[in-house]
């Protein structure tokens, strides 16, 4: 079963990455992220980093604003962290909201 989770990106600073925790790897149960979904915006680049390692880099204005989803497969060990977030390259700071959609087992 998809579980869904929502969180605010925070105010956006020009020329800079910002992030925000989204989901830990928990023991006794296997995570997964399995979707990404967001507001497609100009000049917002998506990033996903799960600890030190940066899975995602990703042009937002490029999703379809009718089903703005990025497919993804990310599992999360116990002990993991997931941040999200977005480098922003334009003068707008606005806060964009950010949902995940992800199994959980165990």
């Amino acid at each position: 079963m998809l579980k869904w989770k929502r969180v605010s990106s925070g105010t956006l600073t020009l020329n800079a990455e910002v992030l925000v925790d989204m989901l830990s790897g928990m023991s006794g149960k296997n995570r997964v992220i399995k979707k990404v979904s967001f507001t497609p915006t100009a000049d917002k680049y998506l990033r996903v980093y799960r600890d030190a390692e940066q899975i995602v880099d990703f042009d937002s204005y490029t999703l379809n604003g009718e089903y703005p989803v990025l497919d993804m497969d990310l599992p999360l060990a116990e002990g993991q962290q997931c941040k999200i977030g977005f480098y922003n390259a334009s003068g707008v700071t606005t806060a964009v909201q950010i949902m995940i959609a992800y199994e959980e087992a165990g």
